[in-house]
């Protein structure tokens, strides 16, 4: 059980590790004019969700997942029965990664590689001080930016792998999927309630442990 000192001690690192996000002198390089959207929720949560990168809205807001996806996960965490305050949401990207479209129009795009591995050590480090017993990756990309690996959803959802520090890893649905999804939308969004379930239930169950 974490004492509330030791959730205060967390939070107040990860704000310093903010700070020096915020200080970085490549940032720049990375997030143009766009400010970074780091993680939020409970410092000493048991399951972390990681997702891609920022979008439209989180990049306004400065919060991650309060979007449309955002939406959809909030659905999915009480379906799951998960208040969205006990977990820590974050990305693998801190910043929105953008596209010129029709009119001059931003639109978000897929982060590149050289984004991903610069913002993987502000993770790592994140994940380090929250010491979750499972983590959960929203999409492949997010998978493949946490597991160092490709990711294929097909292939992997729901199943438990290693990750950073021996953390327990699965990968799952992004909730943007889901939003595009048509025919088999009531499945995949199932599917991705019981993987939700699955975090909590091994969070839980104190197997695993977390980094630290």
């Amino acid at each position: 059980m974490v004492s509330p000192d030791q959730v205060a001690a967390r939070r107040q690192l990860l704000e310093q590790l903010r700070l020096e996000l915020l200080a970085a002198p490549e940032l720049a390089t990375y997030c143009g004019a766009k400010r970074p959207v780091c993680g939020e929720g409970n410092p000493a949560a048991g399951v972390v969700l990681v997702g891609e990168a920022p979008g439209g809205r989180e990049d306004r807001l400065g919060r991650p997942f309060v979007g449309p996806a955002g939406q959809i996960l909030a659905e999915a965490l009480a379906d799951a029965g998960i208040r969205r305050d006990e977990v820590w949401i974050t990305n693998v990207v801190k910043c929105r990664p953008t596209i010129e479209g029709v009119g001059g129009r931003l639109r978000n795009r897929t982060p590149t590689p050289a984004e991903v591995a610069w913002f993987r050590p502000w993770l790592l480090r994140e994940l380090d001080i929250v010491r979750p017993r499972a983590i959960v990756c929203l999409g492949a990309t997010a998978g493949s930016g946490v597991l160092q690996r490709p990711v294929k959803i097909t292939r992997e959802r729901g199943t438990w792998v290693e990750g950073p520090g021996g953390t327990p890893t699965l990968v799952t649905y992004h909730p943007a999927y889901l939003l595009r999804r048509s025919e088999d939308r009531e499945t995949r969004y199932a599917e991705f309630v019981a993987d939700l379930r699955l975090a909590a239930a091994r969070a839980a169950s104190g197997e695993g442990g977390g980094p630290g």
